[in-house]
């Protein structure tokens, strides 16, 4: 199992609200409605920044983190033709691509918990 933790900037033509809002109402129905990613994806989580928080700085919009089988998983997803299409002009409408950061991780090993 691998994940994606992906640091998510918004593309700048966008407002706060009207990314947050495109991001769970639009960009996760078209993951979720689209075959290669919805094959693929064994969890898609959105983690949304706190609006107050933005009053430390503006660097990150949120956290994706989706779970894969395998990075092969991930990798021939983002290929595919048909995420290409559907998802990809999505992504460059909703991001700034150049300082979204993203990395492939091991499962967590959990430390701790209550």
């Amino acid at each position: 199992m691998v994940k994606l933790i992906c640091f998510v900037k918004r593309n700048a033509a966008l407002s706060i609200e009207e990314f947050h809002r495109h991001w769970r109402e639009e960009h996760a129905r078209l993951l979720s409605d689209t075959p290669a990613a919805r094959a693929r994806i064994l969890r898609y989580e959105q983690n949304h920044r706190v609006r107050r928080d933005y009053e430390r700085d503006d660097d990150f919009d949120g956290v994706a983190i989706q779970w894969f089988a395998s990075a092969r998983d991930f990798f021939s997803m983002i290929t595919d033709p048909e995420y290409q299409a559907a998802i990809g002009p999505d992504e460059r409408y909703l991001l700034d691509l150049e300082r979204t950061r993203w990395m492939l991780t091991d499962a967590e090993e959990t430390v701790f918990a209550q």
